[in-house]
């Protein structure tokens, strides 16, 4: 089927179909970087030869391709960059003690008298727990420690200062 459609047409259905499907999942887990880049070699592989298997030589770098449109990209994002985003809006939703089952066990069962900016990372907590704890401590690194966050802190600084460093790393 891929191969009946242009390039515009591949690169629709990459950005509304596949990128949607992935998108729910990038919100709630730290997805690992071996499926990251088998989800990226996949929408390459379409893009470029309409067939999931298939591979030839891009045309343009994928890191380009992830460029949005002003900046001379085709719009589509950076997988990884846009997992780290949703999961730092975890990280300040756990912050204001958002109204969610899921938020008051996490309040009750890791932080109880601390808060999420201070809160050690221990052994024993579960993989989700610990991904989230080494992606603040990234951010709290990015930002100059867990002092420049105060209860009005907005969270436009917060996801400013990671997309700057996000952009760095990819």
């Amino acid at each position: 089927m891929g191969k009946n459609l242009s390039y515009v047409g591949r690169l629709e259905l990459i950005g509304f179909v596949l990128f949607g499907m992935v998108q729910f999942w990038l919100s709630i887990f730290l997805m690992p970087e071996s499926v990251i880049k088998q989800i990226t070699c996949i929408c390459r592989n379409f893009l470029w030869t309409g067939s999931i298997i298939r591979n030839k030589s891009a045309l343009v770098a994928w890191k380009n391709v992830c460029l949005p449109k002003a900046e001379g990209g085709l719009g589509l994002y950076n997988i990884t960059a846009r997992n780290n985003c949703f999961l730092v809006k975890q990280l300040w939703n756990i912050h204001l003690k958002a109204d969610s089952i899921w938020i008051c066990w996490v309040h009750h069962f890791y932080l109880q008298d601390t808060n999420i900016w201070t809160v050690p990372l221990q052994q024993t907590s579960s993989p989700l727990w610990k991904s989230f704890i080494k992606l603040r401590d990234r951010l709290l690194d990015d930002l100059g420690g867990s002092q420049q966050l105060s209860p009005c802190c907005k969270i436009g600084v917060i996801l400013q200062s990671f997309f700057r460093l996000m952009l760095i790393n990819t």
